[in-house]
């Protein structure tokens, strides 16, 4: 019994001594943490522009503003295509999506929330004038209550025959609770799933979760965004076999 007793003892004696080893480090961790907050901090400071002036961009980093896009007549030139770097990829077969197909046109469905009306009936009207300008066309649009009821809809498009591409339009507001983020992340992977199941593109042009009305009034060039990226993945993936350029 004597012996119990002393085992047991051990045994309180080393929980404590791990309990207070965990606490420890924990304690360490959240204050080199608060450290290094407080040093971003101080840095961030240091480097804010003066009333009225933009701060300089790193020289690494391109901006774009919120749901900007490069258009399909930018002049974009890769390194890879260069005199200089061109050597380099000789012997590797590159292509850029949407290279193949040509100008043919892709028919497009779009699911777009109900929610927020005004909002969504920009972003309709932001997709559809980014379908004509890669000469291709929206040939089927259905409202639904929210993007959590999207997903079936998608489905329903991606069986359709005379549809190439589906484009998802769609806030989601910041809440009070994280029901936004949870929808979020379940349609998302969810149009992935579909996306790869029937091998045609689903577009995602989601605004949020989380996205104040600030925010949305700024991105409503996501519809533009993703119809874009639809129409290319279609062109490359959905009209016969891609045929990258040879270096």
């Amino acid at each position: 019994m004597a012996t119990m007793h002393a085992q047991a003892h051990t045994n309180a004696i080393q929980r404590a001594s791990f309990s207070r080893s965990v606490a420890k480090r924990t304690r360490a961790r959240v204050v080199t943490r608060a450290k290094k907050e407080k040093s971003a901090g101080q840095a961030s400071a240091k480097q804010q522009p003066e009333e009225g002036k933009k701060a300089p961009l790193p020289r690494e980093y391109v901006h774009h503003s919120p749901g900007s896009v490069q258009e399909t007549d930018d002049k974009v030139v890769f390194a890879h295509e260069t005199a200089a770097e061109a050597s380099k990829w000789k012997n590797t077969s590159i292509m850029h999506v949407g290279d193949f197909g040509g100008g043919e046109s892709i028919r497009l469905g779009v699911v777009i929330g109900e929610f927020h009306n005004k909002l969504m009936d920009r972003m309709l009207e932001d997709a559809r004038v980014a379908a004509v300008s890669m000469g291709s066309t929206i040939d089927k649009v259905v409202w639904v209550p929210g993007t959590y009821e999207a997903p079936l809809v998608v489905e329903n498009m991606l069986q359709d025959p005379t549809l190439d591409a589906v484009v998802v339009l769609g806030y989601i507001e910041k809440g009070s609770t994280l029901h936004g983020q949870e929808m979020g992340a379940t349609c998302s992977i969810i149009f992935k799933q579909l996306e790869l199941e029937y091998g045609k593109p689903v577009g995602m042009g989601i605004i949020g979760p989380g996205a104040t009305a600030e925010q949305a009034e700024e991105r409503v060039a996501y519809a533009g965004n993703a119809t874009r990226a639809s129409i290319r993945m279609a062109r490359t993936f959905c009209l016969g076999e891609p045929e990258p350029e040879q270096k």
